[in-house]
Protein backbone atom coordinates (compact mmCIF):
# COMPACT_ATOMS: atom_id res chain seq x y z
CA UNK A 1 0.00 0.00 0.00
CA UNK A 2 1.41 3.40 -0.99
CA UNK A 3 0.49 6.60 0.79
CA UNK A 4 1.83 9.99 -0.24
CA UNK A 5 2.41 12.28 2.69
CA UNK A 6 3.44 15.81 3.40
CA UNK A 7 6.69 16.06 5.34
CA UNK A 8 6.06 16.31 9.11
CA UNK A 9 8.27 18.34 11.38
CA UNK A 10 11.13 16.08 12.43
CA UNK A 11 11.51 15.75 16.18
CA UNK A 12 13.64 13.31 18.13
CA UNK A 13 11.76 10.58 19.96
CA UNK A 14 13.08 7.63 21.95
CA UNK A 15 14.06 4.81 19.63
CA UNK A 16 14.91 1.17 20.06
CA UNK A 17 18.61 0.30 20.44
CA UNK A 18 20.34 -0.19 17.11
CA UNK A 19 21.68 -3.72 17.25
CA UNK A 20 23.71 -5.33 14.49
CA UNK A 21 22.18 -8.81 14.13
CA UNK A 22 24.58 -11.71 14.57
CA UNK A 23 25.52 -13.79 11.54
CA UNK A 24 22.79 -16.19 10.51
CA UNK A 25 23.57 -19.73 11.63
CA UNK A 26 22.00 -21.21 8.55
CA UNK A 27 24.27 -19.20 6.29
CA UNK A 28 27.46 -19.73 8.20
CA UNK A 29 30.03 -22.38 7.67
CA UNK A 30 30.59 -23.31 11.29
CA UNK A 31 34.30 -23.19 12.17
CA UNK A 32 35.11 -21.89 8.71
CA UNK A 33 32.88 -18.87 9.12
CA UNK A 34 34.57 -18.09 12.41
CA UNK A 35 37.93 -18.25 10.64
CA UNK A 36 36.81 -15.75 8.02
CA UNK A 37 35.38 -13.40 10.64
CA UNK A 38 38.62 -13.46 12.55
CA UNK A 39 40.88 -13.20 9.54
CA UNK A 40 39.32 -10.06 8.11
CA UNK A 41 40.04 -8.30 11.39
CA UNK A 42 43.73 -9.23 11.57
CA UNK A 43 46.25 -6.51 12.12
CA UNK A 44 48.86 -6.67 9.40
CA UNK A 45 51.66 -9.02 10.35
CA UNK A 46 55.33 -8.27 10.01
CA UNK A 47 57.58 -5.39 10.94
CA UNK A 48 58.79 -2.42 8.96
CA UNK A 49 55.59 -1.09 7.35
CA UNK A 50 56.19 2.55 6.47
CA UNK A 51 54.01 5.32 5.13
CA UNK A 52 55.21 7.32 2.16
CA UNK A 53 54.54 11.01 1.90
CA UNK A 54 52.31 11.71 -1.09
CA UNK A 55 54.28 11.98 -4.30
CA UNK A 56 54.31 10.91 -7.91
CA UNK A 57 54.23 7.35 -9.09
CA UNK A 58 57.94 6.82 -8.78
CA UNK A 59 58.52 8.89 -5.68
CA UNK A 60 61.77 8.32 -3.83
CA UNK A 61 61.09 10.23 -0.62
CA UNK A 62 62.33 8.71 2.58
CA UNK A 63 59.61 6.67 4.31
CA UNK A 64 58.28 7.96 7.61
CA UNK A 65 56.22 6.18 10.22
CA UNK A 66 52.45 6.39 9.73
CA UNK A 67 50.68 9.16 11.60
CA UNK A 68 47.15 8.98 12.95
CA UNK A 69 44.89 11.89 12.16
CA UNK A 70 42.29 12.74 14.78
CA UNK A 71 39.64 15.12 13.44
CA UNK A 72 39.37 18.33 15.41
CA UNK A 73 36.15 19.44 17.07
CA UNK A 74 35.53 21.81 14.18
CA UNK A 75 35.58 18.91 11.73
CA UNK A 76 32.96 16.94 13.59
CA UNK A 77 29.42 17.54 12.47
CA UNK A 78 27.01 18.61 15.23
CA UNK A 79 23.90 16.47 15.60
CA UNK A 80 21.57 19.28 14.57
CA UNK A 81 19.94 19.05 11.15
CA UNK A 82 20.98 22.49 9.87
CA UNK A 83 24.74 22.01 9.38
CA UNK A 84 25.48 21.75 5.66
CA UNK A 85 29.12 22.71 5.24
CA UNK A 86 31.21 20.58 2.85
CA UNK A 87 34.13 18.54 4.06
CA UNK A 88 36.78 19.58 1.56
CA UNK A 89 40.00 17.79 0.68
CA UNK A 90 42.69 16.39 2.92
CA UNK A 91 45.76 15.81 0.80
CA UNK A 92 48.29 15.79 3.60
CA UNK A 93 46.58 13.21 5.77
CA UNK A 94 46.30 10.39 3.26
CA UNK A 95 48.65 7.50 3.80
CA UNK A 96 50.00 5.09 1.20
CA UNK A 97 52.27 2.19 2.10
CA UNK A 98 54.87 1.35 -0.50
CA UNK A 99 53.61 -2.01 -1.70
CA UNK A 100 55.49 -1.81 -5.00
CA UNK A 101 58.97 -2.60 -3.73
CA UNK A 102 60.16 -5.67 -5.62
CA UNK A 103 57.31 -5.49 -8.13
CA UNK A 104 57.85 -8.12 -10.81
CA UNK A 105 57.54 -7.67 -14.59
CA UNK A 106 53.93 -7.84 -15.73
CA UNK A 107 52.51 -6.92 -12.33
CA UNK A 108 50.50 -3.72 -12.09
CA UNK A 109 51.20 -0.99 -9.58
CA UNK A 110 49.31 -0.93 -6.31
CA UNK A 111 48.47 1.51 -3.56
CA UNK A 112 47.47 0.76 0.00
CA UNK A 113 45.53 3.19 2.18
CA UNK A 114 45.73 2.65 5.92
CA UNK A 115 43.20 3.46 8.60
CA UNK A 116 43.99 6.79 10.27
CA UNK A 117 41.11 7.19 12.71
CA UNK A 118 40.86 5.74 16.18
CA UNK A 119 38.27 2.97 16.38
CA UNK A 120 36.45 1.55 19.39
CA UNK A 121 37.84 -1.60 20.94
CA UNK A 122 35.44 -3.81 19.03
CA UNK A 123 36.61 -2.36 15.73
CA UNK A 124 34.40 -1.17 12.90
CA UNK A 125 32.73 -2.58 9.84
CA UNK A 126 33.77 -1.36 6.39
CA UNK A 127 30.70 -0.83 4.24
CA UNK A 128 29.85 -0.68 0.54
CA UNK A 129 32.44 0.49 -1.98
CA UNK A 130 31.37 3.24 -4.42
CA UNK A 131 33.01 4.60 -7.54
CA UNK A 132 32.65 7.84 -9.46
CA UNK A 133 35.18 9.04 -12.05
CA UNK A 134 38.50 9.45 -10.29
CA UNK A 135 37.18 8.62 -6.81
CA UNK A 136 36.56 5.43 -4.81
CA UNK A 137 34.65 6.00 -1.57
CA UNK A 138 33.56 4.04 1.48
CA UNK A 139 32.12 4.58 4.97
CA UNK A 140 33.99 3.50 8.09
CA UNK A 141 32.85 4.02 11.68
CA UNK A 142 32.06 7.77 11.82
CA UNK A 143 33.43 8.93 8.47
CA UNK A 144 32.83 8.67 4.76
CA UNK A 145 36.07 9.01 2.81
CA UNK A 146 36.84 9.49 -0.87
CA UNK A 147 40.23 8.37 -2.22
CA UNK A 148 41.74 9.32 -5.56
CA UNK A 149 41.81 6.17 -7.66
CA UNK A 150 45.15 7.11 -9.21
CA UNK A 151 47.27 7.01 -6.03
CA UNK A 152 45.08 6.48 -2.95
CA UNK A 153 45.45 10.00 -1.61
CA UNK A 154 42.42 11.40 0.18
CA UNK A 155 40.22 13.59 -1.97
CA UNK A 156 37.80 14.42 0.86
CA UNK A 157 36.48 13.24 4.21
CA UNK A 158 32.99 13.71 5.65
CA UNK A 159 33.02 13.27 9.46
CA UNK A 160 29.73 12.40 11.16
CA UNK A 161 28.69 12.73 14.81
CA UNK A 162 27.65 9.09 15.12
CA UNK A 163 28.41 5.64 13.74
CA UNK A 164 27.49 4.83 10.14
CA UNK A 165 25.07 1.92 10.36
CA UNK A 166 24.01 1.38 6.73
CA UNK A 167 24.90 2.48 3.22
CA UNK A 168 23.35 1.83 -0.20
CA UNK A 169 25.05 -0.63 -2.53
CA UNK A 170 25.15 1.91 -5.37
CA UNK A 171 25.14 5.70 -5.78
CA UNK A 172 22.81 7.66 -8.05
CA UNK A 173 23.83 7.99 -11.71
CA UNK A 174 25.26 11.46 -10.88
CA UNK A 175 27.27 10.18 -7.92
CA UNK A 176 25.23 10.89 -4.79
CA UNK A 177 24.51 8.61 -1.82
CA UNK A 178 22.47 8.80 1.36
CA UNK A 179 23.99 7.15 4.43
CA UNK A 180 22.26 6.17 7.67
CA UNK A 181 24.02 6.76 10.97
CA UNK A 182 23.44 7.12 14.68
CA UNK A 183 23.06 10.41 16.51
CA UNK A 184 26.14 9.76 18.63
CA UNK A 185 28.93 7.24 18.94
CA UNK A 186 27.55 4.86 21.52
CA UNK A 187 27.54 1.11 21.83
CA UNK A 188 24.15 1.06 23.55
CA UNK A 189 20.73 2.65 23.29
CA UNK A 190 21.44 4.11 19.88
CA UNK A 191 19.00 4.12 16.98
CA UNK A 192 20.00 4.21 13.34
CA UNK A 193 17.88 7.31 12.79
CA UNK A 194 19.98 9.91 10.94
CA UNK A 195 20.27 10.40 7.17
CA UNK A 196 22.83 12.48 5.32
CA UNK A 197 23.17 12.99 1.57
CA UNK A 198 26.76 13.18 0.25
CA UNK A 199 28.05 14.06 -3.22
CA UNK A 200 30.80 11.51 -3.92
CA UNK A 201 32.41 13.65 -6.62
CA UNK A 202 33.18 16.52 -4.24
CA UNK A 203 32.59 15.27 -0.70
CA UNK A 204 30.02 18.01 -0.16
CA UNK A 205 27.21 17.38 2.29
CA UNK A 206 23.61 17.76 1.21
CA UNK A 207 20.46 17.56 3.28
CA UNK A 208 20.15 15.94 6.70
CA UNK A 209 17.08 14.24 8.15
CA UNK A 210 16.21 12.63 11.46
CA UNK A 211 13.97 9.55 11.27
CA UNK A 212 11.15 8.89 13.71
CA UNK A 213 10.23 5.56 15.29
CA UNK A 214 6.49 4.93 15.30
CA UNK A 215 6.17 1.50 16.86
CA UNK A 216 6.99 -2.15 16.23
CA UNK A 217 6.30 -2.09 12.48
CA UNK A 218 7.98 1.26 11.92
CA UNK A 219 11.12 1.72 14.01
CA UNK A 220 14.80 2.54 13.50
CA UNK A 221 16.39 -0.37 15.34
CA UNK A 222 17.84 -1.73 12.07
CA UNK A 223 17.48 0.81 9.27
CA UNK A 224 18.52 -0.01 5.71
CA UNK A 225 18.88 2.27 2.69
CA UNK A 226 18.82 1.64 -1.06
CA UNK A 227 19.15 4.01 -4.02
CA UNK A 228 17.24 3.68 -7.28
CA UNK A 229 17.39 6.45 -9.87
CA UNK A 230 16.99 9.77 -8.05
CA UNK A 231 15.20 8.20 -5.05
CA UNK A 232 16.52 6.82 -1.77
CA UNK A 233 14.45 4.14 -0.04
CA UNK A 234 14.64 3.87 3.73
CA UNK A 235 13.51 0.60 5.32
CA UNK A 236 12.33 1.05 8.92
CA UNK A 237 11.30 -2.40 10.12
CA UNK A 238 8.18 -3.20 8.02
CA UNK A 239 7.74 0.32 6.61
CA UNK A 240 9.58 1.90 3.70
CA UNK A 241 9.78 5.61 3.00
CA UNK A 242 11.08 7.18 -0.18
CA UNK A 243 12.86 10.54 -0.39
CA UNK A 244 14.00 12.60 -3.33
CA UNK A 245 17.79 12.63 -3.26
CA UNK A 246 18.15 16.16 -4.62
CA UNK A 247 16.42 17.84 -1.66
CA UNK A 248 15.26 15.14 0.81
CA UNK A 249 11.56 15.67 0.13
CA UNK A 250 9.44 12.68 1.14
CA UNK A 251 7.74 11.12 -1.85
CA UNK A 252 5.69 8.23 -0.46
CA UNK A 253 5.53 5.49 2.17
CA UNK A 254 4.73 1.80 1.78
CA UNK A 255 3.28 0.11 4.85
CA UNK A 256 2.66 -3.42 6.00
CA UNK A 257 -0.31 -4.92 4.19
CA UNK A 258 -2.82 -6.26 6.66
CA UNK A 259 -4.63 -8.27 4.01
CA UNK A 260 -2.61 -11.39 3.23
CA UNK A 261 -0.24 -10.88 6.15
CA UNK A 262 2.66 -9.62 4.03
CA UNK A 263 5.41 -7.60 5.68
CA UNK A 264 8.42 -5.78 4.26
CA UNK A 265 11.74 -7.54 4.89
CA UNK A 266 14.09 -5.55 2.65
CA UNK A 267 14.59 -3.16 -0.25
CA UNK A 268 16.99 -3.36 -3.20
CA UNK A 269 18.01 -0.54 -5.50
CA UNK A 270 20.09 0.12 -8.57
CA UNK A 271 18.52 -0.01 -12.05
CA UNK A 272 15.22 -1.14 -10.48
CA UNK A 273 13.51 -0.72 -7.11
CA UNK A 274 12.54 -4.04 -5.52
CA UNK A 275 10.64 -4.58 -2.29
CA UNK A 276 11.10 -7.98 -0.62
CA UNK A 277 8.22 -9.23 1.52
CA UNK A 278 7.42 -12.20 3.71
CA UNK A 279 3.79 -13.34 3.73
CA UNK A 280 1.71 -15.23 6.30
CA UNK A 281 4.56 -16.29 8.59
CA UNK A 282 3.91 -19.46 10.55
CA UNK A 283 1.10 -20.74 8.34
CA UNK A 284 1.23 -23.64 5.86
CA UNK A 285 0.71 -21.16 3.04
CA UNK A 286 3.70 -19.02 3.93
CA UNK A 287 5.60 -17.68 0.94
CA UNK A 288 7.84 -14.84 -0.20
CA UNK A 289 6.87 -12.00 -2.44
CA UNK A 290 8.80 -9.56 -4.58
CA UNK A 291 7.42 -6.28 -5.84
CA UNK A 292 8.92 -4.00 -8.46
CA UNK A 293 8.03 -0.38 -7.74
CA UNK A 294 8.26 2.86 -9.68
CA UNK A 295 10.93 4.68 -7.62
CA UNK A 296 9.33 8.06 -8.29
CA UNK A 297 5.76 7.20 -7.28
CA UNK A 298 5.86 3.92 -5.36
CA UNK A 299 3.32 2.38 -7.74
CA UNK A 300 3.67 -1.38 -8.17
CA UNK A 301 4.77 -2.48 -11.65
CA UNK A 302 4.44 -6.21 -10.91
CA UNK A 303 4.43 -8.82 -8.15
CA UNK A 304 6.21 -12.16 -8.03
CA UNK A 305 5.19 -14.82 -5.50
CA UNK A 306 7.42 -17.77 -4.59
CA UNK A 307 6.32 -21.36 -4.13
CA UNK A 308 4.67 -22.10 -0.81
CA UNK A 309 7.15 -22.61 1.97
CA UNK A 310 9.90 -20.55 0.35
CA UNK A 311 11.23 -17.12 1.33
CA UNK A 312 13.24 -14.56 -0.64
CA UNK A 313 16.59 -14.16 1.08
CA UNK A 314 18.88 -12.10 -1.16
CA UNK A 315 18.77 -10.06 -4.38
CA UNK A 316 21.66 -10.94 -6.68
CA UNK A 317 20.64 -8.56 -9.44
CA UNK A 318 17.97 -5.87 -9.88
CA UNK A 319 18.26 -5.91 -13.70
CA UNK A 320 17.79 -8.65 -14.71
CA UNK A 321 15.87 -9.56 -11.56
CA UNK A 322 17.62 -12.53 -9.92
CA UNK A 323 16.95 -13.54 -6.32
CA UNK A 324 18.02 -16.31 -3.94
CA UNK A 325 15.22 -18.21 -2.19
CA UNK A 326 15.30 -20.70 0.68
CA UNK A 327 12.98 -23.44 1.88
CA UNK A 328 11.71 -22.43 5.32
CA UNK A 329 11.46 -25.95 6.67
CA UNK A 330 14.52 -27.53 5.04
CA UNK A 331 16.93 -24.62 5.34
CA UNK A 332 19.75 -26.38 3.51
CA UNK A 333 17.57 -26.32 0.37
CA UNK A 334 17.88 -23.14 -1.66
CA UNK A 335 17.53 -22.00 -5.23
CA UNK A 336 17.92 -19.03 -7.54
CA UNK A 337 14.92 -17.55 -9.34
CA UNK A 338 15.06 -15.31 -12.39
CA UNK A 339 11.97 -13.10 -12.80
CA UNK A 340 10.86 -11.62 -16.13
CA UNK A 341 9.74 -8.05 -16.81
CA UNK A 342 6.11 -8.89 -16.01
CA UNK A 343 6.70 -10.62 -12.69
CA UNK A 344 6.59 -14.16 -14.07
CA UNK A 345 9.07 -16.87 -13.19
CA UNK A 346 11.67 -16.94 -15.91
CA UNK A 347 13.63 -19.86 -14.48
CA UNK A 348 14.10 -21.82 -11.25
CA UNK A 349 17.64 -23.03 -10.53
CA UNK A 350 17.86 -25.57 -7.66
CA UNK A 351 21.27 -25.54 -6.01
CA UNK A 352 21.07 -28.52 -3.67
CA UNK A 353 21.78 -30.90 -6.54
CA UNK A 354 24.40 -31.26 -9.24
CA UNK A 355 28.17 -31.70 -9.48
CA UNK A 356 29.03 -28.51 -7.57
CA UNK A 357 28.03 -27.31 -4.11
CA UNK A 358 27.16 -23.67 -3.52
CA UNK A 359 26.57 -21.34 -0.60
CA UNK A 360 24.19 -18.43 -0.87
CA UNK A 361 26.74 -15.72 -0.08
CA UNK A 362 29.96 -17.63 -0.79
CA UNK A 363 30.52 -18.48 2.87
CA UNK A 364 30.51 -14.84 3.98
CA UNK A 365 27.48 -15.20 6.24
CA UNK A 366 25.20 -12.26 6.98
CA UNK A 367 26.13 -9.58 9.51
CA UNK A 368 22.83 -7.73 9.24
CA UNK A 369 23.41 -5.89 5.96
CA UNK A 370 20.64 -5.37 3.42
CA UNK A 371 19.22 -7.90 1.00
CA UNK A 372 21.71 -6.86 -1.72
CA UNK A 373 24.83 -7.56 0.35
CA UNK A 374 25.73 -11.06 -0.79
CA UNK A 375 29.09 -11.82 -2.45
CA UNK A 376 29.82 -14.68 -4.79
CA UNK A 377 27.41 -13.95 -7.65
CA UNK A 378 27.05 -11.74 -10.73
CA UNK A 379 24.50 -11.63 -13.53
CA UNK A 380 24.08 -10.20 -17.00
CA UNK A 381 21.02 -10.28 -19.26
CA UNK A 382 20.93 -14.04 -19.74
CA UNK A 383 23.55 -15.59 -17.45
CA UNK A 384 24.09 -16.03 -13.72
CA UNK A 385 27.66 -16.60 -12.51
CA UNK A 386 28.09 -18.30 -9.12
CA UNK A 387 31.18 -19.23 -7.12
CA UNK A 388 31.16 -22.88 -6.07
CA UNK A 389 32.27 -23.97 -2.62
CA UNK A 390 36.00 -24.74 -2.26
CA UNK A 391 36.81 -28.35 -3.01
CA UNK A 392 38.90 -29.11 0.07
CA UNK A 393 39.19 -26.36 2.69
CA UNK A 394 38.06 -22.82 3.28
CA UNK A 395 40.73 -21.31 1.05
CA UNK A 396 41.00 -24.15 -1.44
CA UNK A 397 40.32 -24.06 -5.17
CA UNK A 398 36.83 -23.64 -6.57
CA UNK A 399 35.06 -22.84 -9.82
CA UNK A 400 32.75 -20.27 -11.34
CA UNK A 401 29.65 -21.90 -12.77
CA UNK A 402 27.51 -20.15 -15.38
CA UNK A 403 23.74 -20.76 -15.54
CA UNK A 404 21.35 -19.87 -18.36
CA UNK A 405 18.70 -17.57 -16.88
CA UNK A 406 16.26 -18.46 -19.64
CA UNK A 407 16.31 -22.21 -19.01
CA UNK A 408 18.01 -22.65 -15.63
CA UNK A 409 20.53 -25.05 -17.20
CA UNK A 410 24.25 -25.00 -16.47
CA UNK A 411 26.26 -23.56 -19.36
CA UNK A 412 29.88 -24.02 -18.29
CA UNK A 413 32.26 -23.98 -15.35
CA UNK A 414 35.68 -22.40 -15.20
CA UNK A 415 38.69 -22.41 -12.87
CA UNK A 416 42.23 -21.11 -12.63
CA UNK A 417 45.37 -23.13 -12.05
CA UNK A 418 47.54 -23.40 -9.00
CA UNK A 419 44.84 -24.46 -6.56
CA UNK A 420 43.57 -20.89 -6.28
CA UNK A 421 40.13 -19.60 -5.30
CA UNK A 422 38.10 -17.16 -7.33
CA UNK A 423 34.82 -15.29 -7.00
CA UNK A 424 32.66 -13.26 -9.43
CA UNK A 425 32.88 -9.50 -8.98
CA UNK A 426 30.71 -8.06 -11.76
CA UNK A 427 29.31 -8.86 -15.18
CA UNK A 428 31.68 -7.80 -17.93
CA UNK A 429 29.45 -5.43 -19.90
CA UNK A 430 28.89 -4.95 -23.61
CA UNK A 431 32.52 -4.16 -24.45
CA UNK A 432 33.85 -7.18 -22.56
CA UNK A 433 31.01 -9.68 -22.15
CA UNK A 434 31.21 -12.46 -19.62
CA UNK A 435 32.17 -12.08 -15.98
CA UNK A 436 34.99 -10.24 -14.18
CA UNK A 437 36.37 -12.43 -11.39
CA UNK A 438 38.84 -12.04 -8.54
CA UNK A 439 41.56 -14.66 -8.10
CA UNK A 440 42.70 -14.60 -4.48
CA UNK A 441 46.42 -14.55 -3.60
CA UNK A 442 48.07 -17.72 -2.38
CA UNK A 443 51.52 -18.78 -1.14
CA UNK A 444 53.08 -15.37 -1.72
CA UNK A 445 51.62 -15.01 -5.19
CA UNK A 446 49.55 -11.90 -5.70
CA UNK A 447 45.93 -12.02 -6.71
CA UNK A 448 44.60 -11.46 -10.21
CA UNK A 449 41.67 -9.82 -11.91
CA UNK A 450 40.46 -12.04 -14.76
CA UNK A 451 37.60 -12.25 -17.23
CA UNK A 452 35.76 -15.35 -18.38
CA UNK A 453 34.10 -14.87 -21.74
CA UNK A 454 30.42 -15.74 -22.44
CA UNK A 455 31.46 -19.26 -23.42
CA UNK A 456 33.82 -19.89 -20.51
CA UNK A 457 37.19 -21.40 -21.33
CA UNK A 458 40.57 -20.07 -20.26
CA UNK A 459 40.20 -16.71 -18.53
CA UNK A 460 41.83 -13.53 -19.78
CA UNK A 461 44.13 -11.98 -17.18
CA UNK A 462 43.23 -8.29 -16.89
CA UNK A 463 45.48 -7.40 -13.94
CA UNK A 464 48.32 -9.25 -12.27
CA UNK A 465 48.34 -7.93 -8.72
CA UNK A 466 51.60 -6.90 -7.10
CA UNK A 467 53.13 -9.94 -5.41
CA UNK A 468 54.84 -7.78 -2.78
CA UNK A 469 51.33 -6.92 -1.50
CA UNK A 470 50.17 -10.54 -1.42
CA UNK A 471 50.29 -10.95 2.36
CA UNK A 472 48.29 -7.78 2.94
CA UNK A 473 45.87 -8.73 0.19
CA UNK A 474 45.35 -12.17 1.75
CA UNK A 475 44.63 -10.60 5.13
CA UNK A 476 41.71 -8.68 3.66
CA UNK A 477 39.88 -11.88 2.73
CA UNK A 478 38.00 -10.03 -0.03
CA UNK A 479 35.58 -8.45 2.42
CA UNK A 480 34.50 -5.84 -0.16
CA UNK A 481 35.54 -5.79 -3.82
CA UNK A 482 35.02 -3.44 -6.75
CA UNK A 483 36.22 -3.37 -10.34
CA UNK A 484 35.90 -0.02 -12.10
CA UNK A 485 37.76 1.88 -14.83
CA UNK A 486 40.32 -0.88 -15.19
CA UNK A 487 41.24 -0.96 -11.49
CA UNK A 488 40.50 -3.52 -8.80
CA UNK A 489 39.78 -2.43 -5.22
CA UNK A 490 39.56 -4.65 -2.15
CA UNK A 491 39.00 -3.98 1.55
CA UNK A 492 38.49 -6.16 4.62
CA UNK A 493 35.00 -6.56 6.04
CA UNK A 494 36.09 -5.14 9.40
CA UNK A 495 39.02 -3.30 10.94
CA UNK A 496 40.54 -4.08 14.29
CA UNK A 497 40.02 -1.47 17.00
CA UNK A 498 43.46 -1.85 18.59
CA UNK A 499 45.52 0.15 16.12
CA UNK A 500 44.89 3.05 13.81
CA UNK A 501 48.13 3.83 12.05
CA UNK A 502 49.79 5.88 14.78
CA UNK A 503 53.56 6.01 15.15
CA UNK A 504 55.10 2.90 16.65
CA UNK A 505 52.09 0.73 15.89
CA UNK A 506 51.37 -1.58 13.02
CA UNK A 507 48.73 -0.06 10.76
CA UNK A 508 45.39 -1.51 9.76
CA UNK A 509 45.12 -1.86 5.98
CA UNK A 510 42.04 0.04 4.89
CA UNK A 511 42.00 -0.46 1.12
CA UNK A 512 44.19 -1.99 -1.60
CA UNK A 513 43.96 -0.99 -5.24
CA UNK A 514 45.62 -2.46 -8.33
CA UNK A 515 45.75 -0.91 -11.78
CA UNK A 516 47.87 0.20 -14.68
Amino acid sequence: MVKRESEPVNRPVPGNPYVQPPPSARRSRGPGAALVAGAVALVLAGAGLYVLAQGDDGGSRAPVAGQSRQPSDSEREPSGPDRDAGAGGDDGSAAVIDVNAGRKPGEVRAWLAVNDIELPGKGAQLLDLWHVPGIVAQAEYDEVTGYRTSDGSKAWTVPLPGTVCDTPVNPTPDGKVVVAYTKKKSERNTSCDQLRMIDLKTGEKGWHKELVSRGFWDDTSATHVAVSGSTVLVDQSATMRAYRISDGKRLYVTKREREGGCSLTGVAGGPALLQVESCAPGSPATHGRLRKLDPRTGDTDWRYRTKKGWSIEKVYSADPVVVAVRNREETDKWAVVAVDDKGGQRSWIPLDKGPHAFEMCAGAGDAGEGVQNCPGAAADADTLYLASEPEDDLLGPNKIVAFDLRTGERKWSGAVGGGRQLTPVTAGGADRPGVIAYVRPKDGRGGQTVRFGPGGGKPEVLLRHTSSAADMESGMFAGNTLYADGRFFVTPARLDGKSHGSAGEQADARMLAFGR
